[in-house]
């Protein structure tokens, strides 16, 4: 049993190694595929700059700290707007999928506001509290809250019936069933809103940057465009692309230690 297992682990480690390695491949290729297609002429480097230039460019950015700085900013707001919403909306989603009655009541607003894109209610929110950060962090907390209330909901009713008459069966009863039974139960589907509502908290960061901002990625993204710097323009996507994907995968790694029977399920599955 002993080298069974030692033998599945060690499977396990290698099929790691060989995802890695194939997800770094695309990137690579992209880059390489880009480089000759600027080499041959087929790409203008004013308009789109080789990576051969956009490196350097890029390192003198981050050396001269005016991108740190748009990053900061960038990283203030996505971290404030997402922590704003995380413990109110898996709260009111837990709320709603055990409660029918509140379910009933609240759910078409929920849908209704599901359905609003979160940028155009900017104006109004500009209306109100006027132009200033409060206005920025209120309008990218909207999208991560609504869609993290709609999953956690939808967590709680996915629950298998089965598993929980598993657990009243055992004696988990009240806060027990709860805290033993339902809430591991839907924690995967709330992990999934999170990294869902994370990844568009940080869409709605950047086009509230476009639109209302001095500082941040967004603004930094702005300033490019009308300045017709490629180069800016270029290594402010790059930035933005290498943020989203370690924040993604940061959340699902926490969510794997959280969680070690899906990363073990996961594993068996693949």
């Amino acid at each position: 049993m002993a080298s069974r297992s030692v033998t599945i682990e060690g499977a396990a480690v290698m099929a790691r190694r060989q995802a890695s390695w194939r997800a770094l491949l695309s990137p690579v290729m992209v880059i390489l595929v880009w480089e000759l297609l600027s080499a041959a002429g087929v790409l203008r480097p004013n308009y789109v700059p080789p990576p051969s230039q956009l490196g350097p460019h890029l390192l003198a950015l981050l050396a001269g700290g005016e991108l740190w700085r748009h990053l900061l900013a960038t990283l203030y707001r996505l971290g404030l707007s997402f922590m704003f919403a995380l413990i109110p909306a898996v709260l009111l989603g837990l709320s709603l999928g055990m409660s029918r009655s509140a379910r009933l009541a609240l759910e078409p607003l929920l849908t209704s506001l599901y359905a609003i894109p979160k940028i155009a209610l900017l104006p109004l929110v500009m209306l109100v509290l006027g132009v200033n950060e409060r206005t920025l962090i209120f309008t990218s907390t909207l999208t991560s809250f609504v869609q993290m209330t709609v999953s956690t909901m939808g967590g709680v009713l996915a629950v298998d019936r089965i598993v929980l008459e598993a657990g009243k069966n055992y004696g988990a009863t009240g806060w027990r069933l709860f805290r033993y039974v339902l809430f591991p139960s839907a924690l995967p589907d709330i992990f999934t809103g999170m990294r869902i509502g994370l990844s568009l908290t940080l869409v709605l960061v950047i086009a509230v940057e476009l639109t209302a901002a001095q500082e941040g990625l967004g603004a930094f993204l702005w300033t490019a465009g009308q300045t017709f710097s490629a180069k800016n323009l270029f290594s402010a996507f790059i930035v933005i692309g290498v943020l989203g994907l370690t924040l993604t995968y940061g959340l699902e790694r926490i969510g794997n230690w959280l969680m070690p029977w899906r990363e073990r399920s996961s594993a068996a599955m693949f």
